[in-house]
This record gives structure tokens, C-alpha cells and sequence, in this order.
């Protein structure tokens, strides 16, 4: 496909607008569409996103970095050019916090939580260490090697992360009552 007519022809128009692509569809769910890339390739055709594509076919040049390109409408293999819209990755982000979208998605919540324990800086024995020491916070941060704020934290328990001493669901039967 080099051209939105060409898109356009691979897909079923429906009454409200939607130009349902009835090409290949990646695991996403989105169309997946050959067609020229500037961003990553200097127009040389590949195979991409269908809001990529149609961006690229639209646009002739490459998407700016730190934007990102998407469909608007609800219809994840719609390619009609009007649905698709260009916006920074903050404001990408900042639309998706409001509107909800990945909010109680078990995996990006079990994502989210092993991401934490990996930035956390003590284990749980050495959170009870710091809590329960006579030490001041200076001596048990150069002990420890972390930061006094840091020490500072765990000792009013503002840091709800620590790293996990067993496995990632370890935690999880401690609270269990009979």
C-alpha cells in the first residue's frame, strides 16, 4: 500500500465512517499494514500498525519523536484517516490515565508491582532492621549503602515497596485468616 486510495480499497467502509481493514491483523488486534515508514526507514515500505501506516501514507514524512500515532475511535482495525490522530507521548499518556483504559488489568498490575520490587532498595529483613534499630539513620545508610532520605522513609513508612524475599505471590497468604 502506498496510498490512502489503496488502503482504502482493502477496506470495508461501514454507515458511520469506520474503514474496517480486511487485510492481515496483528495480535493486537490492529491492522497490519505494508506500507511506506519515514519514520524508521526513509520511506522504504514495511510492515506496520494500520494507524502507522495511514499516518505515513497521509503525511509522506516521519512521525515526530516522542509522539505517537493511534486510532481514535473505538474500531481497532479502522483505517480511515480522520480517526487517527498524532499527539506527544505525555498527552498520550495523560488521555489514557483519564479515560481509564488499563485501570484493574491484572497483568500490567502484576507488571507494575515487579517493577517496584526491582527499584526497591532493601529487602524485608532489612526493613525491619532499619525500623527496629537504635542506629542513626546516617550510620544505617552507610551501613546499608542507601540514601538517608531513604532510611528516613522505610523508618516512617512512607516506601510501600520492598523487594520480595520469596516469590512474586509470597506475600499474598501472610494476611489469609482461618
Amino acid at each position: 500500500m502506498k496510498t490512502i486510495d489503496e488502503i482504502k480499497g482493502r477496506c470495508v467502509i461501514t454507515e458511520d465512517g469506520h474503514w474496517l481493514w480486511k487485510g492481515a491483523i496483528r495480535p493486537d488486534g490492529r491492522a497490519h499494514i505494508y506500507a511506506p515508514d519515514f519514520t524508521r526507514r526513509d520511506g522504504a515500505l514495511s510492515t506496520q500498525s494500520g494507524p502507522r501506516a495511514v499516518w505515513h501514507c497521509a503525511n509522506q514524512k516521519p512521525v515526530p519523536s516522542g509522539w505517537r500515532v493511534f486510532g481514535n475511535c473505538d474500531e481497532p482495525t479502522c483505517c480511515n484517516p480522520n480517526h487517527i490522530l498524532l499527539m506527544s507521548e505525555k498527552d498520550f499518556g495523560k488521555r489514557q490515565q483519564r479515560a481509564g483504559t488499563l485501570k484493574g488489568q491484572t497483568a500490567r498490575i502484576l507488571a507494575n508491582r515487579a517493577i517496584g520490587r526491582q527499584r526497591a532498595v532493601l529487602t524485608p529483613e532489612q526493613v525491619l532492621y532499619v525500623q527496629t534499630s537504635p542506629k542513626l539513620g546516617i550510620d544505617l545508610a552507610a551501613e546499608l549503602n542507601v540514601s538517608k532520605s531513604a532510611i528516613s522513609k522505610y523508618r516512617r513508612g512512607e516506601f510501600v515497596c520492598v523487594r520480595a524475599a520469596g516469590g512474586m505471590f509470597s506475600g499474598l497468604m501472610g494476611g489469609a485468616r482461618g
